[in-house]
């Protein structure tokens, strides 16, 4: 199984187990609370309620009726003087009744003209129930008043009404109304109740399948991120182990696996530079024996050379004189012949058996210029005090001495050469620079490599001589084409301490 498959299942496991007992449960304590929501008994309390309400307020409306009928037409039969008002409060109290109201009409409306209450309670309060009140009142009707008032209206007459009633609580009809309701509403609960359990597995089980599918996405996305760097860095190291290390990666996802790509990068750059430094040390080896063998070669052609040029040196001196002047160039011409073979042998035993550095306090601006006076060049020096190194002062001297001797070479007749040496970003530098050709196009990455040379006569062993020399001191060298024609020449060497 791929690390991407088991990483899918373990996030699909971590998220979707969690998420299936958290909806297990969830149903488990809905049911448990819609059960309580509906109980038969509560339903039935409260239509028993109901109906009991319904019956108490008929009974007290029919009892008030009854009895506002009676009063009514005792006060009609008593004529235009109605009842005598002699323990009328008395008669009130024996009956239950809370207070007695007479009302006469005037111009097609009803006014309150009188109350009676009971015994020892004060007349403060007096419903008023003149603009409910039927402009015919021909028969009793119950009258329902704002402030908990029931009472019951009768006709004594053509224009008076006689109304009995009771003080209720003052919500007592919104009560009795809100019952009525709530039991209404209990009954639809429990239809809600029903399609809601139904609704609600059907709810959770959608919301189940989205989390699943949002989950398998998710996760999907997530082991795709985290098997795709590693994939990646899998297919690197197959490269690097078929001796590629060109081979790079593309640092993503995780923090770990950004590390772990920069890591990777890191290491094959330093596989590289230290298979490019191995070649190179290999290279420089093969060419330092071949210059071996060359200048071996040379000094053995020398030896019988130099002899036989001593033998014509005596034989000049005895031969006609009239040949004496051409024999006399002809051996200066052998000589100087020599004397390139002897100097060519010497850079092939230089670069071949190059020593080791001995390093000595050196001021590097004196010693620059002290060799571009040598070679006629002018010196410049930036900063003040001397410039310390610590470096071979001989090496040194023929590195300098050597790019100073080409510069002077590729420039054209009375053109100068400048050596600038001074302190730069904390190293010591030392530039060379001519107004010559500049730097040979098809040769700019091959300079510093040995038998590359753009002189005729040139062994070509300079520049690779003056690269290893500033090496074997931690330096660095290199050469570019200088603005407005020539080229420049600049080395870098740490400074002492």
């Amino acid at each position: 199984m791929t690390l991407r498959a088991r990483l899918l299942i373990a996030l699909l496991a971590l998220a979707l187990i969690p998420t299936a007992v958290f909806t297990a449960f969830t149903l488990d304590q809905l049911g448990r609370a819609t059960e309580h929501w509906v109980r038969p008994g509560v339903s039935r309390a409260l239509d028993s309620g109901v109906e009991v309400s319904k019956a108490t307020l008929a009974r007290l409306d029919a009892v008030a009726i009854s009895q506002a009928d009676a009063w009514a037409a005792e006060w009609n039969a008593a004529g235009p003087a109605g009842l005598q008002r002699a323990g009328l409060r008395e008669r009130v109290a024996r009956s239950g009744f809370d207070f007695m109201q007479v009302y006469r009409r005037s111009a097609n409306a009803w006014r309150l003209d009188e109350q009676i209450v009971p015994p020892g309670i004060v007349d403060v309060a007096r419903p008023d129930f003149s603009a409910v009140m039927p402009e015919s009142l021909v028969l009793p009707d119950v009258i329902h008043g704002e402030q908990g008032a029931l009472a019951a209206a009768a006709p004594a007459g053509s224009d008076v009404a006689i109304a009995l009633g009771w003080w209720m609580a003052p919500d007592f009809f919104k009560q009795g109304e809100a019952v009525a309701e709530g039991a209404a509403h209990y009954q639809q609960l429990g239809v809600v109740v029903a399609l809601q359990r139904k609704y609600t597995w059907l709810l959770v089980a959608g919301l189940g399948l989205a989390l699943v599918i949002v989950a398998l996405v998710l996760s999907s996305a997530l082991a795709r991120e985290m098997s795709r760097p590693i994939g990646e860095l899998s297919a690197a190291l197959e490269r690097i182990a078929a001796d590629d290390l060109s081979v790079r990666v593309s640092p993503s996802g995780a923090r770990e696996l950004r590390l772990l790509g920069e890591s990777f990068n890191t290491m094959a750059e330093r596989l590289a530079d230290a298979r490019e430094a191995l070649q190179h040390a290999e290279r420089e080896a093969a060419w330092r024996e071949v210059a071996q063998y060359v200048a071996h070669e040379i000094k053995g052609m020398l030896t019988p050379l130099g002899a036989r040029l001593e033998t014509l040196r005596h034989s000049l001196a005895s031969g006609p004189a009239a040949e004496a002047d051409a024999r006399r160039e002809e051996f200066a011409a052998m000589e100087r012949s020599l004397e390139d073979l002897a100097r060519l042998a010497q850079q092939f035993s230089q670069y071949a058996r190059l020593p080791k550095p001995k390093l000595e306090d050196v001021d590097l601006a004196a010693l620059a210029c002290s060799v571009a006076e040598g070679r006629g060049a002018s010196a410049s020096v930036t900063g003040t005090g001397p410039l310390a190194v610590r470096a071979d002062r001989m090496l040194i001297s023929r590195a300098l001495d050597n790019l100073v001797l080409n510069a002077r070479e590729a420039s054209p007749p009375g053109s100068p050469v400048e050596v600038r040496v001074g302190p730069e970003n904390g190293e010591a530098m030392v530039e060379v620079l001519d107004r010559g050709p500049g730097l040979p196009a098809g040769l700019r990455g091959r300079l510093f490599e040995p038998f590359v040379s753009t002189k005729r006569r040139g062994s070509g062993l300079g520049l690779a001589l003056v690269r290893a020399i500033v090496q074997e001191h931690g330096g660095r060298i290199a050469l570019e084409d200088r603005e407005g024609g020539g080229a420049r020449a600049r080395v870098m060497l740490p400074l002492a301490g």
